[in-house]
């Protein structure tokens, strides 16, 4: 669960966890992932080559954050505060 308080900082590595879970969600769902490829212009060897990078980490998360609905729902099923993803995209891209 990646509940922080205001005592315990976000880190880099809690940032990459939150990165592969949403990865996880959006392809566990052929719909998200169709708009995920589509909106990044990605291809799945793409998805392959570079899901451990923070580049591309950094876009998965922007993705969630340019679609309140999905990082609800995102947030909701894997139980991660939604307050928590903006500063995990500033890690990964930083």
């Amino acid at each position: 669960m990646l509940r922080q308080s205001q005592n315990s900082p976000l880190s880099r590595e809690d940032a990459r966890e939150i990165a592969i879970r949403a990865l996880t969600f959006l392809a566990g769902d052929a719909e998200h992932m169709s708009r995920f490829l589509a909106l990044s212009g990605m291809g799945l060897q793409d998805i392959r080559t570079n899901a451990q990078e923070a580049p591309f980490q950094a876009a998965l998360l922007e993705h969630l954050m340019d679609d309140e609905a999905l990082l609800l729902t995102f947030c909701g099923n894997e139980n991660i505060d939604p307050q928590l993803i903006a500063p995990a995209l500033h890690l990964l891209e930083g």
